[in-house]
């Protein structure tokens, strides 16, 4: 028995050995523990005095902000106050700039490109053949005397009234020529079977 409880001895004592480490690591480790508890309870705290410091600038920001445009409004409305209104506009009388006239030369060709007319008189038993031949010197252009009076002669260019005046154009182009010559030529063909020279009315 003796010798049984010697040889726990050695047994026992790396126990105890072993039990006072063991229970100095859990100590170790409970100390732990409540370090990293109280380490968000000093960030919350931090967190918190941090935004209070943060709503404390933002207010003086807001103050110093109504502050600066309270001023620049005083500015504003004193610099409206002094500043005489502007001059008002000069007032342009719009002259109207009197027309030169025309020189004598660009007048006499103006009348130039006009046409002059002449008048004659129907005498006893003429035609516009007639006419024609004393006014242009051709019996073939007498369409264009026609053309001028139609509403004098009527649809008949064969029967003239004694005494009636009729319009003619002095001076014919030559394309006005040959339109004349053309309409005569078609009077005719559309005419042929009439006699040119009417009856002469007795005098």
């Amino acid at each position: 028995m003796r010798r049984g409880i010697l040889a726990l001895l050695p047994v026992l004592g790396l126990s105890g050995v072993f039990l006072a480490n063991q229970s100095c690591a859990t100590k170790s480790a409970l100390e732990e523990v409540e370090k990293e508890a109280d380490t968000p309870k000093e960030n919350v705290a931090q967190a918190r005095d941090n935004l209070s410091e943060a709503r404390t600038l933002l207010g003086d920001a807001k103050r110093i902000l109504e502050e600066a445009k309270g001023k620049l409004d005083a500015h504003i409305a004193d610099r409206k106050a002094h500043t005489p209104p502007p001059p008002p506009e000069p007032v342009t009388e719009v002259v109207e700039e009197e027309k030169e006239p025309k020189p004598v030369t660009e007048a006499m060709e103006e009348e130039k490109e006009q046409p002059a007319y002449g008048e004659v008189k129907v005498g006893w038993c003429d035609t516009l053949w007639d006419i024609s031949h004393r006014v242009y010197g051709n019996s073939l252009y007498w369409p264009s005397i026609y053309d001028l009076n139609r509403d004098k002669i009527g649809a008949d260019p064969w029967i003239l009234s004694q005494g009636q005046v009729l319009k003619y154009k002095v001076e014919l182009s030559e394309e006005e020529k040959d339109e004349a010559v053309r309409k005569a030529i078609e009077w005719d063909l559309k005419f042929k079977e009439r006699p040119r020279s009417p009856k002469c009315p007795p005098k």
